[in-house]
């Protein structure tokens, strides 16, 4: 434990409509961006990166979508290690078919080099892939 930097989140769990569904979209994201799968059960999965983890289950109640800034979660941003890594995850979404909210470009406004991709998983809850 001495060797891994410090988590001040801790984790995040993430509930699906379809586990299997959003298995299959989250994996492919976190294997791009280095994550460890720690967990696969029948209905709940985890990837972990430098002591921070992202756990995926399966939600009891699916006749509830998620709604764009309803409270809650509004996003979540994932770091990617370089622009071209933002731009793999992009082709990556765009081949999943899922809802792109904006496609790679720069936030100077965020800092000099901050660039990222906004993008809905199954559920529709944005995801952002940011270099910064």
């Amino acid at each position: 434990m001495e060797n891994q930097p410090y988590d001040p989140v801790g984790h995040i769990k993430i509930l699906a409509s379809d586990f299997k569904k959003n298995y299959s979209f989250y994996k492919d994201i976190f294997e791009a961006l280095d994550y460890k799968q720690v967990s696969n059960k029948e209905n709940s999965a985890g990837w972990a990166k430098n002591g921070y983890s992202i756990l995926l289950g399966q939600a009891k109640i699916i006749d509830y979508p998620f709604k764009y800034g309803m409270p809650g979660i509004h996003h979540i941003c994932l770091k990617a290690e370089s622009t071209d890594k933002v731009d793999e995850l992009y082709n990556l979404a765009i081949k999943k078919e899922v809802h792109i909210y904006e496609p790679p470009k720069k936030y100077p406004n965020y800092t000099n080099k901050y660039y990222a991709v906004f993008f809905a998983d199954p559920d529709g809850m944005k995801i952002e892939i940011a270099y910064y």
